[in-house]
């Protein structure tokens, strides 16, 4: 399956800010069941790993740039 964000997508209302976030990462499982993964969450703790979707604020959100 391939990342939403490959099409030229701006945002997905369902994911909210880790959509556009340079550490949201698109996880699916062996069950095809999509997640959002805070790669953030590696180096501080103070953030969830698996976030509850749609994120609509976030202090460590960092826009992709491309």
């Amino acid at each position: 399956m391939t990342d939403p964000r490959d099409s030229g997508a701006s945002m997905d209302p369902r994911v909210g800010l880790c959509f556009t976030c340079k550490y949201g990462q698109r996880v699916t499982s062996s069950r095809a069941s999509t997640f959002w993964l805070c790669e953030r969450a590696t180096f501080d703790p103070t953030y969830s790993k698996y976030p509850r979707l749609p994120v609509m604020q976030c202090a460590g959100h960092e826009t992709i740039h491309e």
